[in-house]
């Protein structure tokens, strides 16, 4: 549902599939989120406030507590009791990963796994100023899916991330998918010759320990690594659903260097905030106008090659839980 450094003291209305949702921290700063209607009269309740870790509804001030149930109705008299349907849907929320995660019940109320281990993120620091935000016009099915493709890389994000030449080789060998039942990873070469800006005197590598990794988590995360020598950063993007023609993505930005020296550490998230927003802005530019813009996860008629392994395993992973029984 976002990143963490996100969610304060005050109502933040998130977008989700159509509808709005509201999300807080209580007094003992846990993430609260709940839909953002009044059970009264369906005032949006992201127009209140927090008092005495309740939510306020800015119409009568209902006050609703972490777990949904309305705890007081200031127009009640003191014989009047509060009724028993005076609550608002809550969902269970977890933080990790410098991402505030959300079970959106359907046929299971309470969760029914883990939050996935992203091994990635060993050794590596959060860096919070460096995290970025940016609202796909795309379903989030076609970000994800452009968040896991390596090649277009040196086509796509010549301004953001560097160029390659005329005789570049820009054929991709063959790699290891890495299947799990909620997961998708594979590991790529960094085809960019050359890496725009200052950043490029940090980057450096021999060709073995200079790679891109592409994780995909089960149903809306992607984790993007690069490694370059011994150094290494990675991003967690949540790809939040708006609607049918929206996507928010929030990510949150880790490395393995530069974590105590104040001025390059300040320089380098600067850096990387603003090389992610760009990239996110080149591949809008994209996404945007693709067809279908709902990824079919069966029977698309895209001609898809060998270096789409990795957006062909995310599409039998979603279909594996979102079409639970298949046709034969």
């Amino acid at each position: 549902m976002g990143v963490s450094t996100a969610f304060g003291d005050q109502p933040k209305v998130i977008r989700f599939l159509g509808d709005e949702l509201v999300g807080y921290r209580n007094a003992n700063g846990d993430v609260v989120l709940a839909d953002n209607r009044c059970a009264h009269r369906g005032c949006r309740l992201g127009g209140g406030w927090i008092q005495d870790s309740h939510l306020v509804c800015p119409y009568h001030g209902w006050r609703y507590g972490s777990d949904g149930v309305c705890r007081h109705i200031p127009a009640l008299r003191a014989d009047e009791s509060i009724p028993a349907g005076a609550r608002i849907n809550t969902y269970r929320t977890q933080e990790k990963y410098g991402i505030v995660w959300a079970w959106i019940a359907e046929h299971e109320p309470e969760p029914t796994y883990e939050i996935e281990y992203i091994p990635e993120l060993d050794g590596m620091h959060h860096h919070p100023k460096a995290d970025i935000r940016y609202l796909f016009k795309g379903h989030f099915t076609r970000t994800i899916e452009n968040g896991i493709d390596p090649v277009h890389a040196p086509f796509l994000h010549g301004k953001s991330v560097g160029k390659v030449g005329p005789n570049a080789d820009l054929t991709y060998p063959d790699f290891e998918l890495v299947k799990g039942e909620r997961i998708a990873k594979a590991r790529f070469p960094v085809k960019v010759e050359r890496i725009s800006g200052i950043v490029r005197f940090f980057l450096k590598g021999e060709p073995e320990t200079v790679y891109k990794e592409f994780r995909f988590i089960y149903p809306n995360v992607t984790v993007p690594l690069n490694r370059f020598g011994r150094l290494e950063f990675a991003s967690v993007l949540a790809h939040i659903p708006y609607s049918a023609t929206e996507t928010l993505v929030e990510a949150t930005n880790w490395r393995n260097f530069l974590q105590s020296t104040p001025f390059f550490t300040r320089w380098f998230d600067r850096e990387t905030a603003k090389t992610g927003l760009q990239i996110l802005v080149e591949d809008n530019s994209i996404v945007e106008d693709q067809d279908p813009r709902v990824v079919r996860y069966r029977g698309s008629n895209e001609v898809l090659i060998k270096s789409d392994g990795l957006v062909l395993e995310f599409r039998k992973v979603m279909r594996r839980f979102m079409e639970p029984n298949p046709p034969h």
